[in-house]
Formats: structure tokens, C-alpha cells, sequence
């Protein structure tokens, strides 16, 4: 049997507050004719961008209850750029966790030549001796699972950082994380959040950056030329996203929680094992009892499911995704036994449509193994 920490889930009341709390911040930083527009262009006349975009940050920094917060070209990853540039000198030592890095994290790593000082954060003790005895400038932490066995409290090990070192910078890839968990890591205390906005139904290529005002500060200060500004309609475009995606993503991990349950009650023939695990966002893992991973993901696209990711859970993404498990999962599993193996995103369908697809693709699967 895989065990697997879950993430604690968004609700659907939570979800609902959380709406709620952006429509609220909108009107508290927009007069109704001046959302009724599509914002403007440009740098602005004092330099800063758009005064649209900029009412949209500070409607972003009211939500998530920080001093600030920025937008951004280059999605997630430009805003984890955006913060580490912003705020770390080449060669600087970076605390991250004992595990794989997320691929263009590591060319981050890799081009600005920080030094990574791994320890394993499900281990509190090994933390707190590296706290007090490594020098670093900078903990680098992912909000969601990097590795199957992974199992940290994400508020845990952000107090024990401020414990041990009150004044190193703490950043958080919360990518994954938005709108699928109650809190996101600058709300349990970081300096910093980076995740982007497609994962959000939003736009694009934008990332948002929620951080202190420093911060927001000093990666302004880069964004000279124009084309690192996002623009009105772009910002407007972020807010319209996330005025969908809580409810939606709560939906999506009731429908996930269902499907799991069926499985477990009703113990189809030629499934041994299903469960919910945050592998980046939070899906389903099926295990079959032959190696069919692979056919089974085929199959499932014949009846209308999607065999791969556009963005993970972005606006173009409605009908569940049936899709191979990550490389990590693979790293950790064996080739052999990760092919028992498949994710599945309920996405936007219900637990019925999830639980059709998975019927009918392994009917045919196993008809064809006969």
C-alpha cells in the first residue's frame, strides 16, 4: 500500500470565503466603471506601469493578506526568478529540501550559480541542526510534495526557520498550491510567494509574486523595460481567474475524494490501490494490477479524456486528464512498477465522468490483453 501525506485540501466553504474576500478587495481598490474596462498600456508617465495592473497587485496583496505583491512576465517560474534575483547575489547558499528540484528551478540554481545546502525537511531534527549550523542566505521551500515520502508541515518548518535564523530570506514556490490548499506559505510567514497565474485560470505567461513591501520594492526596480510590465488587461485577466478557480479546485477535490472512495468500497477487478497524493497538484493515483499504466492512459483519451497537461488545472483544461506519473514517482517506483501506475485530474468533471472514462479504457485494455 503507497503512503502519501496529503496536503490539507481547500473546502468548498473555504473556497467559497475566499471568493468572497477577492470580490471584496476588487471594490475596495476599483470604482465599478473603472473595472468596466480592459486597463491601459504602456509604462505609464511616472515609470511605474499601468495604474490598472498596479490596483490589481494591491488587490492581490489584500487576499492574501501581505504587504505587497507584483506581477510578472514568465509564469511560475519567472516569479520564482523574480524574488531569488531580486533579492540574492550569484553564489549565495539556498537551504532547499533533500529532494529533486523542479526542473526550471534548477536551471534558476544553475544560472545564478546558488549554492543549494540540502536537508531533509521531514526531519525536524536534521532542520534545526542545519538552521544553527549552516551559513546560508536564503530558504528555498516547495509548498507542494516533491517526492511520494515527503511528509513536512509547511507552517512547521517556516517557524522553525524564523526560530533558528529570524532574518534569512524564506521563499515559497506555491505553485500547485493556490486555491488547492487553505494557506499559501507567506501567510504562514515567508517573505515571499511565487506561483503563476495560468495555474490559476488566469493568463499566459504571468506569475504573481506576494511578498513583503521590500521585496515588491526591489523586483520592480529590475522590471525597467516595457516588455517586463504586465499590462491592464493581463492583470484584469489574473483576477477574473481567481474569482473561478477557489470553488472550482474545491469541486475538482470532491469529485478526486469520491472517486477515491468508490474505489475503495467497490474494489474493482484489476485495480489494487487508489489514492490522493499533491504530485504537484492534487490527483488521483491508480495502481492496476497488470502493467497497463500506459495502455489504460491511451485508451482513456479515445473516451475523452486528456492524455497530458496544458498548464495543470489552467482554463483550457475542462475534461478530467488521464496521464502517465511524473519522472520523480518513476525515480522512486521502478520503471516497472510505476507502469502499474497512472494520475488522474478529475479537472473539471464530475466523479461519475471520471469513473466512466477509467471503466470503459480498462474494459478495452483488458479485452485486448485476452
Amino acid at each position: 500500500m503507497l503512503t502519501v501525506s496529503r496536503l490539507a485540501p481547500l473546502t468548498l466553504n473555504t473556497a467559497r470565503q475566499l471568493q468572497e474576500r477577492l470580490i471584496e478587495a476588487i471594490t475596495r481598490e476599483f470604482q465599478g466603471n473603472e473595472w468596466l474596462t480592459r486597463g491601459e498600456l504602456g509604462v505609464g508617465i511616472d515609470g511605474r506601469g499601468s495604474q490598472f495592473t498596479q490596483k490589481v497587485e494591491r488587490v492581490l496583496a489584500r487576499l492574501f493578506h501581505t504587504e505587497d505583491a507584483v506581477l510578472v512576465t514568465g509564469a511560475g517560474t519567472g516569479a520564482i526568478r523574480a524574488v531569488l534575483f531580486a533579492m540574492l547575489a550569484s553564489g549565495s547558499r539556498v537551504l532547499i529540501h533533500d529532494a529533486p528540484l523542479y526542473s526550471t528551478t534548477g536551471v534558476t540554481f544553475r544560472a545564478a550559480g546558488y549554492q543549494a545546502v540540502r536537508v531533509d525537511f521531514n526531519n525536524q531534527e536534521q532542520l534545526q541542526q542545519a538552521l544553527e549550523y549552516e551559513e546560508v542566505q536564503a530558504v528555498y521551500i516547495q509548498h507542494t510534495r516533491q517526492q511520494l515520502k515527503d511528509s513536512y508541515d509547511l507552517a512547521t518548518v517556516i517557524r522553525l526557520v524564523r526560530t533558528h535564523k529570524p532574518n534569512v530570506l524564506i521563499v515559497i514556490d506555491d505553485n500547485y498550491a493556490v486555491a488547492n490548499t487553505p494557506q499559501i506559505g507567506v501567510e504562514m510567514g515567508a517573505d515571499a510567494s511565487a506561483f503563476s497565474a495560468f495555474k490559476l485560470l488566469g493568463p499566459e505567461g504571468i506569475g504573481i509574486v506576494c511578498c513583503t513591501s521590500a521585496i515588491g520594492a526591489r523586483i520592480r526596480a529590475d522590471m525597467y523595460s516595457g516588455g517586463t510590465r504586465v499590462q491592464g488587461y493581463q492583470a484584469q485577466e489574473v483576477l477574473l481567474g481567481l474569482s473561478s478557480v477557489f470553488v472550482q479546485n474545491a469541486l475538482t477535490q470532491e469529485a478526486a475524494t469520491a472517486v477515491v472512495e468508490h474505489i475503495r468500497q467497490q474494489k474493482p477487478a484489476g485495480i489494487s490501490e487508489a489514492c490522493i497524493a499533491n504530485v504537484q497538484s492534487p490527483v488521483i493515483l491508480v495502481r492496476f494490477e497488470q502493467p497497463i499504466g500506459p495502455r489504460i492512459v491511451e485508451q482513456a483519451a479515445r473516451f475523452g479524456a486528456a492524455p497530458f497537461p496544458v498548464g495543470a488545472m489552467s482554463r483550457y483544461e475542462l475534461v478530467p486528464m488521464f496521464y502517465r506519473v511524473s519522472g520523480t514517482m518513476i525515480a522512486e517506483l521502478g520503471e516497472e512498477n510505476a507502469r502499474h501506475w497512472i494520475r488522474i485530474n478529475p479537472m473539471r468533471a464530475g466523479a461519475q465522468t471520471v469513473l466512466a472514462i477509467l471503466e470503459k479504457a480498462q474494459k478495452e485494455v483488458e479485452n485486448h490483453v485476452s
